[in-house]
């Protein structure tokens, strides 16, 4: 079965099967997680993503990012 399958039928899911099946895979992708250099990644990518969502910092388009890496190397 592809993935695409297997997330066709995973959204059709009730809710709650939805839920505890994202919590398991959560799980499994931590477990996997074996060195402490991933793990640290990984919790700093959470707290960025909850810093975005909470409204805490604002993002920026690609186009605002590409102009600041132009501007730092001077191709601006």
């Amino acid at each position: 079965m592809s993935t695409q399958q297997l997330t066709v039928e995973a959204m059709a899911l009730p809710i709650s099967e939805r839920v505890s099946l994202a919590q398991a895979l959560w799980q499994s992708i931590d477990a996997g997680l074996e060195a402490s250099k991933d793990r640290e990644a990984l919790a700093e990518a959470i707290r960025r993503d909850e810093e975005l969502s909470s409204g805490v910092v604002q993002g920026r388009t690609h186009e605002e990012v590409m102009q600041a890496a132009r501007r730092a190397v001077g191709c601006a």
